[in-house]
This record gives C-alpha cells, sequence and structure tokens, in this order.
C-alpha cells in the first residue's frame, strides 16, 4: 500500500461491494411465483369440466345431467371472475426497504470501528513517515531503541545480529562485534555468515588486525564452509600480516578458484595474489622512500562526495557507503578504506595511512591514486549487482579538494 489514502480508497470500495452484495436482495423486486386468482379459477373450471365430460364418455352421467352440471359450473365460474381482487400487503416490501437502510448505516460504521479497535492503523501512519527518507538522528534512534529491546529481550539471535549489522553501518565497531558475539552464543554458533561478521568488527574495532580472535573467528566459519569467501579473504590477510606469504597466497588463490572469472571480485582476487607475490619475492615489504618532512601530513586525500539526482531515491536507510583509494595503474588491493553510513550525502571524508591494511603499502607512498565511493545494500565490502558507485580521476596524495558523484549502478 503506497499510503493512507490508497488504503482507505481501498477499504471504501470493499465496503461497497458488500453492501451491493446484501442489498440488491432485499431490495430488487422479486417475480411473483404464484398464479392470479383470475388464473387459478380458470384452472379449477377446466379440471371440473374435463371431469363431467369423461362421465358423459364412461355412460355414468346422462347428457341432460352433463348439460345442467355444465351450465351450473359456467354460472359459478362467471360469478367468481367478477369478484373484486385482494390487495396484497404491502409489509414484506417496507420491511425489505428498512432492512437494506439499516445494512447501509451499520456496514460501513461497523467495519471502521472494528478495524480501529482490532486493527492496526498506526502503521498507515507509519507507512506515510518512512516514505521519507529518515534523517541519520532518527536511525540512530532505531538502532538504540533495538539494543534496548534486546538487552529486554536477548534470546532472539536475529535480533542480536540485526543490531550487529546496525552498529557497523553507524561505524561503532566495538558495539558491533559485542552484539554478533551475543548472536553467535544464542544459537548462531553454526552460521559462517554471522562468525565472519564478528571476525570483520572485531578487525576493525582492533585497528583492522585481523589476527588474533578475528583469525580464531574466520578458522571456525571456514570449518563450517570450506569455500566461505569472506573467510578465505580474512585468513588470507592474517597470514599476510604475520608474513606468511605462502599460506596467504594458499587463502587467496582458494578464493580466486570460486570466483567466477572476468568479474570484479575475481579482478580483486588476482591484484592481491600478485601484491602478495611480489612482496614475498622482494623478501620484505615494499615500501617506497619515506616523504620529506616538509611533505609531512600530504599523504592523505580529502574531499567530498555527492550522489547523482537520478540515483538519489535509490540510497535506502542502513546502507553503507565504502570509500577506497587504490594506487593508479597499480594493484586493486585498497590502500585505505573508510566505512560510514550512506544515509547524508554529500558529505566530507578523508583517506590516510591510518585506514589502510595492516603490514600493506600505504597511501602516501603511492605517486598517484583513484578514489571510489561505493554504496553498497548488503554491507559487503565485496561489489554486489545493485551498488551504486563514483570514482575519481587520478590525484595526488596531499589533494584536498577531490569531488566524487556517485552516478553509476553495477549490474
Amino acid at each position: 500500500m503506497n499510503s493512507p489514502l490508497s488504503f482507505w480508497a481501498l477499504a471504501l470500495a470493499l465496503i461497497v461491494v458488500t453492501l451491493a452484495v446484501v442489498l440488491w436482495p432485499l431490495v430488487r423486486r422479486r417475480a411473483v411465483d404464484a398464479p392470479s386468482d383470475d388464473t387459478a379459477r380458470t384452472a379449477i373450471y377446466r379440471d371440473q369440466k374435463r371431469q363431467l365430460d369423461e362421465e358423459l364418455a364412461a355412460g355414468t352421467l346422462s347428457e341432460r345431467d352433463h348439460a345442467a352440471a355444465l351450465s351450473e359450473l359456467t354460472r359459478r365460474l362467471a360469478l367468481e371472475l367478477d369478484a373484486p381482487a385482494a390487495t396484497a400487503p404491502s409489509a414484506p416490501e417496507r420491511g425489505a426497504w428498512i432492512a437494506a437502510l439499516a445494512a447501509v448505516a451499520i456496514i460501513p460504521v461497523g467495519a471502521i470501528l472494528l478495524y480501529l479497535a482490532v486493527g492496526t492503523p498506526d502503521a498507515l501512519r507509519a507507512t506515510a513517515i518512512f516514505h521519507e527518507r529518515p534523517t541519520d538522528e532518527q536511525i540512530v534512534a532505531m538502532v538504540e531503541r533495538l539494543a534496548a529491546k534486546m538487552k529486554a529481550e536477548p534470546g532472539d539471535p536475529k535480533g542480536w545480529r540485526l543490531l550487529g549489522r546496525s552498529y557497523a553501518a553507524l561505524g561503532r565497531y566495538a558495539e558491533s562485534a559485542d552484539a554478533f558475539a551475543q548472536a553467535v552464543q544464542r544459537g548462531g554458533a553454526e552460521d559462517p555468515d554471522l562468525l565472519t561478521d564478528w571476525a570483520e568488527s572485531l578487525a576493525i574495532a582492533h585497528g583492522r588486525t585481523v589476527s588474533g580472535e578475528p583469525e580464531q573467528l574466520a578458522q571456525r566459519a571456514l570449518a563450517k564452509d570450506p569455500t566461505h569467501p569472506r573467510a578465505l579473504a580474512l585468513l588470507a590477510t592474517a597470514a599476510f600480516e604475520r608474513r606468511d606469504f605462502d599460506k596467504s597466497l594458499e587463502y587467496w588463490k582458494r578464493l580466486q578458484a570460486r570466483l567466477p572469472p572476468g568479474g570484479e571480485d575475481a579482478a580483486q582476487a588476482a591484484a592481491a595474489i600478485a601484491e602478495v607475490t611480489r612482496v614475498r619475492d622482494q623478501g620484505s615489504l615494499a615500501k617506497a622512500p619515506s616523504a620529506p618532512a616538509a611533505n609531512a601530513g600530504s599523504g592523505s586525500v580529502a574531499g567530498t562526495i555527492d550522489i547523482a539526482p537520478a540515483l538519489a531515491a535509490r540510497v535506502a536507510a542502513g546502507d553503507t557507503l565504502f570509500v577506497f583509494a587504490r594506487a593508479s595503474g597499480g594493484p586493486r588491493m585498497p590502500l585505505a578504506v573508510w566505512r560510514t553510513q550512506a544515509a547524508a550525502l554529500p558529505r566530507a571524508f578523508t583517506l590516510d595511512d591510518s585506514m589502510g591494511m595492516a603490514g600493506g603499502s600505504k597511501l602516501s607512498d603511492a605517486p598517484a591514486v583513484i578514489v571510489e565511493a561505493r554504496i553498497s545494500r548488503s554491507g559487503d565490502a565485496t561489489p554486489r549487482p545493485g551498488d551504486l558507485v563514483g570514482r575519481s580521476g587520478d590525484v595526488k596524495p596531499g589533494t584536498k579538494d577531490v569531488r566524487i558523484v556517485i552516478d553509476q549502478a553495477i549490474p
């Protein structure tokens, strides 16, 4: 239902149809099934005359007696036909109209009172409210109400999972990890998706470091599903952090093997494999010379992100905004990543070395970068069909006026 107005229009139409079905049998002029008095008298006369004729033919009645009986019968019929017809009472017709008027009064009023008593009229107001895009304050308030509900009724793992994703969309990763932990403890221990949700929030909350508890959770997820893509990516990153490049390559190749060739996911896996291979072959993490002291602070990229008017209506509350910086002409592995909610655009952003993958190359080391903004409905860092994207051209680290317009949808 698109609005309260359309709801009431449909309700009115249903009431009209109901009244038509109820009233028609009451007010229509019924066909008279019983014959008129004259018709009945004539039929009786014909029946009696037939009996007289049969008795004459059988010899039980003489012609004289037959003529006399027929004359008497004819006389009585003439007298009866001349008598005035009785007037039919009108009470039944008046009663039908009284019943019809009562139905017109009672059915609509009764239906509305019944809906107000046992229905959900507040849902109509809620529908009208949610046709408007909620503000950041409204979203935060909804998340806080959900958090209060889960504290009061903590036994629902689905509710804890929703709360964890909501906190992650707000960038509150420590609280997100706690909510995911509750979901796992209350029935989600066998769900690899939930385990990797928990691992990702923990990793980001711990300075984007996968080693430790996030890696252990990813291992548990992989034990449930040996081809789980996010678990494989997390374990590949954890191995890279501790400089176990061969193990990292093993995980990345396992992930690559399950991805359809030619897609962006496959391209990212191939870029990660190339980067890990390069670092392994060099025998140490590749680092460019440090920038001179005079250029300190020039290793960040900042600007604003906006969305094309034609796509603005496709952004929903709870969508996630990812902002990546990648080396121009280099691998697609991000040099810096920022994740936040997508509800309020345009908005400012800043990417710097603190937002990079642990142990990876730095944004400040790249001669030029491309900044990409993507709105994800799934909240997954991996691009999905329907995600909205926009990209900058080549920019140098230190640029502060980058403007990105999200103007495309991934098919």
